[in-house]
């Protein structure tokens, strides 16, 4: 191969070369067209290219709100959930309490009904209705232990001693 030749072939590879280059860049620019919304609908590659750009800033600045809503919201919601955990707790307390209460005050009735001796059942202190309704079995004067209902039915028979 001589000079001349060697020189035309190397000017070939890179007239082909340069051709796929632009071909590539304008294959870019036709698909950025393709995905970036249509202002004007322009097919100049400047005009693509400079809604492309736009169209980045406006996804950037929708980001940026997008990632301070959602900074605000999970912040609201974690006061939430702590303001929850912590009504939750004194429930919780509220609960314990009551527990205790009224563990004391059965132990208190345990003790007057010991002192009476169980023999004059009139004596003793009766559950309210409330504390019937919040308790499905209550204790009857015999030791049985017996649904309200069976309680009810029971307490108009006659007791026999």
């Amino acid at each position: 191969m001589t000079n001349d030749e060697w020189a035309r072939q190397r000017k070939d590879n890179h007239k082909e070369v340069e051709r796929r280059r632009r071909g590539n860049i304008n294959e870019g620019i036709n698909e950025l067209g393709r995905i970036v919304p249509n202002g004007s609908g322009e097919k100049a590659k400047g005009a693509i290219l400079a809604r492309a750009v736009q169209y980045i800033h406006h996804l950037k600045e929708n980001e940026a709100r997008n990632i301070e809503k959602w900074t605000l919201e999970k912040l609201l919601m974690d006061q939430a959930m702590g303001d929850l955990q912590a009504q939750l707790e004194e429930v919780r307390r509220a609960w314990d309490d009551e527990r205790a209460s009224r563990q004391r005050l059965e132990g208190e009735l345990a003790v007057l009904r010991g002192m009476h001796g169980g023999s004059d059942p009139s004596a003793a202190p009766r559950p309210t209705s409330a504390e019937q309704r919040a308790s499905p079995k209550r204790s009857l004067d015999d030791g049985d232990a017996a649904s309200v209902d069976d309680g009810d039915k029971r307490a108009k028979r006659p007791r026999v001693d």
